[in-house]
């Protein structure tokens, strides 16, 4: 859940799109999230499996949680 809210704070809306790498790069920038690379991999896959976030196109964006 604190990657989820880590990465809604990081875009601007759920509607834009995010690379692995701009996703993996805002969960590394955070205190308190572990800055290793397999971590911020691992959330995102736990994301993305949970419905957190989905993928079009090789962007990530984050399910609007109001739906």
């Amino acid at each position: 859940m604190e990657a989820y809210e880590i990465l809604e704070s990081g875009t601007e809306s759920p509607q834009n799109g995010i690379s692995r790498e701009e996703a993996q790069r805002l969960l590394r920038a955070e205190e308190e999230f572990p800055a290793d690379q397999a971590d911020t991999e691992y959330a995102i896959e736990q994301l993305l499996d949970n419905g957190w976030l989905y993928e079009v196109e090789g962007e990530l964006r984050i399910t609007d949680p109001e739906l």
